[in-house]
């Protein structure tokens, strides 16, 4: 075998690239019982992908961590698979053609079930709005509730 065959066989394989697990995995949003985007939210989230050029390998991390004025605060990420690889027990959604991956802790413990993120635009800003029908209480902020 030449050097150059071997080279292009060692090109050829960097260049696979695996198919994402989460992509493999995701099961369609159902509204109202799964994490689901807005079309307007899927546009941003889209728009942001192609202006940054993100690989295939991207995907929307939701979840919840303590803080906020109401205890518990969102989480919105755009995280790449091969980096930080989506677990076994995390939930895989795919919300107008965006995956959606969100740990199992927050997913229940966050009582995130039928949660809609949305964007909106306004003369005080623009960002990402969670509608969550299982908050208790909200935060005048939007980012902070409690289940």
């Amino acid at each position: 075998m030449s050097a150059a065959q071997t080279n292009n066989e060692q090109v050829t394989q960097a260049e696979a690239k695996p198919a994402p697990v989460a992509k493999q995995r995701a099961k369609p949003a159902r509204e109202g019982k799964d994490i689901h985007l807005t079309e307007k939210a899927a546009e941003q989230i889209k728009a942001i992908l192609q202006k940054d050029s993100y690989p295939d390998t991207m995907y929307l991390f939701v979840g919840v961590r303590g803080g906020g004025c109401s205890g518990l605060q969102y989480v919105l990420d755009l995280r790449d698979e091969a980096q930080m690889p989506v677990k076994d027990t995390d939930e895989v959604f795919e919300s107008q053609g965006i995956t959606v991956v969100c740990d199992l802790k927050s997913y229940v413990v966050g009582n995130l079930t039928g949660t809609t993120i949305d964007f909106q635009e306004s003369i005080m800003g623009a960002g990402f709005v969670f509608n969550n029908p299982n908050a208790k209480h909200t935060c005048g902020c939007g980012s902070s509730y409690s289940a």
